[in-house]
């Protein structure tokens, strides 16, 4: 379908005179072509209008495309490639240096407010370059933040978050050889881990309890960081902080308390951008969480996520990310039944890449 079609179609599901179809048009126009368009899950030939007006058009009722429309105009968040860009630049400066400063601050006795004695500081030097980075999962873009963090060396960067003493092996022998070239007093031993993912919607992935077990992220971790005790490559007191680029205010609340109730170390949590709870759509836009529940297709309920008509764990998130929609956010962005067997072929917005699918055991 051709984009005009597709504005044509719009104008006439929305019953839009020639000055409502104008203004509307413009706005819709503008935001695809600044962000919506560049999705990374949309079709062969489709972009952002062509998807609207089929989406628009599954709503029989007029009142309900009303309410799917003045969501995405008004409160769907969408977050671009350049902004997740940005948020990774961030990343280094506001997060990690912080972090190690304060750490050096400590131990040295040092103000923290005398940030160009202690980058200067033979301790600091040392620890940022004792430091490993880890990538939870691929949307943690470990290349850009490499790019972005011009005082590490690429050798501290490792996408896992078990890192295996087989691979950090030869990344503290690198270490090693970095400390003697820079002529730095230190054990070859990494001192502190940054653990950076790119989302947060539940904070389930990271850490959860389960019949009474630890299952999550951060419990692997802890495993794997023990490990790396009992071969020596990591210090006694390693500190953990994890970084996330985008997350919701309900995972960082939970990843707090599930840290706080379980006896894994109390490690720090660090947001680059929070989501409020204000954003979620059953509390800012009540008409939409209920036209998400009546619309909702019950063929994608599954053991991975159960029913979610408002998202996983009922975040009832607004939000897409240019390279896939969370599932945490409400089921009329992602998910997309055209294809499955008995369901009701509901259409999506911004069709969702699903990480378990039964097709794909």
């Amino acid at each position: 379908m051709k984009s005009e079609l597709a504005e044509e179609l719009l104008g006439s599901l929305m019953g839009w005179d020639r000055e409502a179809f104008a203004e509307q048009v413009r706005r819709l126009e503008a935001m695809a072509s600044h962000k919506w368009d560049e999705y990374g899950n949309f079709r062969p030939g489709v972009k952002f209008f062509e998807s609207l007006a089929a989406w628009l058009n599954q709503f029989s009722d007029s009142a309900d495309r009303a309410t799917a429309l003045n969501f995405v105009l008004d409160r769907m968040v969408f977050l671009s490639d350049a902004e997740m860009t940005h948020l990774i630049e961030l990343v280094y400066p506001d997060h990690m240096e912080t972090v190690l400063l304060q750490r050096v601050a400590s131990a040295t006795g040092i103000s923290p407010f005398c940030v160009s004695a202690l980058v200067e500081h033979p301790d600091f030097v040392a620890l940022r370059r004792r430091s490993l980075v880890l990538g939870a999962s691929d949307g943690a873009r470990l290349d850009r933040l490499r790019r972005s963090a011009p005082f590490l060396s690429h050798e501290q960067f490792l996408q896992s978050s078990e890192p295996p003493v087989e691979l950090i092996r030869p990344m503290a022998n690198k270490l090693s050889e970095a400390l003697k070239d820079q002529g730095i007093d230190a054990p070859a031993t990494f001192g502190h881990i940054f653990l950076v993912d790119d989302f947060a919607g539940s904070g389930e992935t990271l850490l959860r309890i389960k019949d009474g077990e630890r299952k999550g992220k951060l419990h692997k971790l802890n495993e794997a960081i023990n490990e790396l005790r009992e071969a020596d490559l990591v210090t006694e007191d390693i500190d953990v902080t994890v970084i996330l680029y985008i997350a919701s205010e309900q995972a960082h609340q939970h990843v707090v308390e599930a840290l706080e109730s379980t006896s894994l170390p109390a490690w720090e949590v660090r947001l680059v951008q929070s989501l409020p709870s204000t954003v979620k759509v059953d509390q800012s836009d009540p008409a939409m969480a209920d036209l998400s529940r009546r619309f909702y297709d019950d063929v994608l309920t599954d053991e991975h996520k159960g029913r979610a008509p408002l998202g996983y764990a009922d975040c009832a998130l607004p939000l897409v990310l240019s390279h896939n929609t969370p599932n945490n956010s409400i089921s009329l962005l992602w998910a997309d039944t055209t294809v499955e067997p008995q369901s009701l072929n509901r259409l999506a917005l911004f069709p969702r890449y699903e990480r378990h699918h039964r097709d794909r055991p």
